[in-house]
């Protein structure tokens, strides 16, 4: 039994450093790679927490090269599936601050 929990453990720890590791990929000024840190973040629900607080974070203060409306709509999607009302004010405060939600990009 204690061989079991600490195998759990020990894989909560490093989903938890992983969390951890993609959201400051998501801050990432390269699109690309944070927007594959934003898809990959998806698989963590169960850390929902950290996450909607980094969410909130990079949709805030975020810049990145290219693409910048379509990494804000995609952030502003995520916290919506995970029904993060806590980020309803952060995400109207963008929206007034002028930065763009919208797509920019051809895909």
């Amino acid at each position: 039994m204690a061989v079991v929990l600490t195998a759990v453990a020990a894989v909560a720890q490093s989903d938890a450093a992983r969390v951890t590791a993609l959201l400051r990929e998501l801050k990432n000024p390269d699109f690309d790679r944070a927007s594959a840190a934003a898809s990959e973040l998806r698989k963590y629900p169960q850390h929902r927490q950290p996450i909607v607080a980094g969410l909130v974070d990079a949709v805030r203060t975020g810049e990145w090269n290219r693409c910048g409306g379509d990494m804000r709509d995609a952030i502003a999607h995520h916290l919506g599936e995970l029904k993060a009302t806590e980020a309803v004010v952060p995400l109207i405060e963008v929206v007034k601050s002028g930065k763009s939600i919208e797509h920019e990009c051809a895909e």
